[in-house]
């Protein structure tokens, strides 16, 4: 009887945060791998993961198995009405990309090209490989090291008709969950400087779960 009243607040309390949904589940994508987390938000058909670790992972929801897709449909909101994308500024080139830790964007003579840190690759994240935008149409970065997602590497250069690092501006339009969104979430302080007559655009993203990043190379007269 002493043990029966010992478990049954114990007990009570985990039917409490199961029902409101608060408990660790397995996760398992459509390539069978599996990942044990609890839901942090459910929106724009994305998903926010947290491990006991405290890592955050966001990720598409039709990425995942059919229960998982079901029982995240399940508890999502409605969608909420919300503004557009940040225009950009005149005489501008647009640079849109998915970033989940250090990745620096150089800009050269009439080019572009990637700088990745220890973490995924600008685009390659949690399986996915979304590619870099300029002014809106795709890019896909050409990599010394193509078939890892991770990892210090750096990509061909891109050209860019017109560009000047030396007479180029860095404006931030945009940093949000899904490409095309509003607004700028909280995040790592970009840097630029000047680095051997290139531009360097670094981009920290200390912070858990990757973010697409839009920002604008505004050309100086």
């Amino acid at each position: 009887m002493k043990l029966a009243s010992r478990l049954f607040p114990l007990l009570l309390l985990m039917a409490i945060a199961q029902a409101l949904g608060d408990e660790p589940r397995v996760f398992t994508d459509q390539a069978g791998r599996s990942i044990t987390a609890e839901v942090v938000s459910v929106q724009d058909g994305h998903v926010t993961l947290k491990r006991a670790d405290g890592q955050s992972f966001t990720i598409p929801i039709d990425t995942l198995s059919e229960a998982d897709v079901k029982f995240l449909k399940a508890r999502s909101s409605p969608e909420i009405p919300r503004q557009g994308p940040t225009p950009a500024p005149l005489n501008s080139v647009v640079i849109e990309s998915l970033i989940d830790g250090p990745s620096e964007l150089r800009v050269k003579k009439d080019g572009i090209y990637w700088v990745n840190g220890p973490n995924a690759k600008p685009g390659r994240h949690m399986g996915q490989e979304e590619p870099t935008y300029v002014d809106g149409k795709s890019w896909r970065p050409n990599w010394k090291e193509p078939r890892q997602d991770r990892g210090v590497d750096r990509t061909a250069t891109k050209s860019v008709d017109g560009i000047d690092p030396l007479k180029t501006e860095f404006k931030l339009l945009n940093v949000t969950v899904n490409r095309g969104g509003y607004g700028i979430e909280k995040r790592d302080p970009i840097k630029v400087s000047i680095v051997e007559d290139e531009l360097a655009i670094m981009i920290p993203d200390s912070q858990g779960g990757s973010m697409w990043y839009r920002f604008a190379l505004v050309k100086k007269e």
